[in-house]
């Protein structure tokens, strides 16, 4: 077994665990974001449609609460637009696809360097490969936070989110593929 590169890559490969439930922490976050910017949106808008309409019936005082109002939900907007949480979460969760599919691949890598299923030299070719796939995309991922990073690790730490006990993958497969099988 080549224990040299078997560690360099189990080293990667947890990077990359974490890396790919970094982003897809980072796009709920984006998402929750955005839901809340869209109920403060509809918030400031029904006030100032209810105050423009009250100062048709009522006059002055309405008309600069009005004025006010519509300037608040002006500069809201604004700054919503500015942050864009709904493209950022999409640009994470299409991060999170291309890691997810980057992450499998070291995983059977590791698989075939314990079963030896692979010569060295092919080892080292498909850790380089696998290096430099995973450069590029990382080079054109958004950039993720310490708030996300967070996230990402209560769930995979305490949460264990994506990690199976052998009978939870055994209920999945059917009988004859099953470790603990009853026959």
């Amino acid at each position: 077994m080549d224990k040299a590169n078997l560690s360099a890559i189990r080293e990667t490969f947890g990077r990359v665990v974490y890396t790919h439930k970094t982003h897809e922490k980072a796009a709920e976050i984006c998402t929750s974001q955005n839901k809340w910017f869209k109920r403060i949106n509809l918030f400031l808008l029904s006030l100032t449609t209810g105050s423009a309409l009250g100062s048709i019936l009522k006059g002055e005082a309405f008309i600069i609460m009005t004025s006010i109002l519509s300037t608040v939900a002006l500069f809201f907007i604004i700054y919503q637009l500015s942050l864009n949480p709904e493209h950022d979460a999409l640009l994470h969760k299409r991060t999170a696809i291309k890691l997810w599919h980057i992450r499998e691949q070291y995983q059977n890598l590791i698989a075939d360097i314990v079963t030896e299923g692979l010569a060295p030299n092919k080892i080292a070719e498909k850790r380089d490969m696998l290096l430099s796939e995973l450069n590029k995309i990382l080079q054109d991922a958004p950039q993720t936070d310490s708030k996300a990073y967070s996230k990402a690790r209560e769930a995979l730490k305490l949460k264990e989110e994506m990690t199976f006990s052998d009978k939870e993958i055994d209920s999945f497969l059917p009988e004859e593929l099953r470790l603990g099988k009853t026959k």
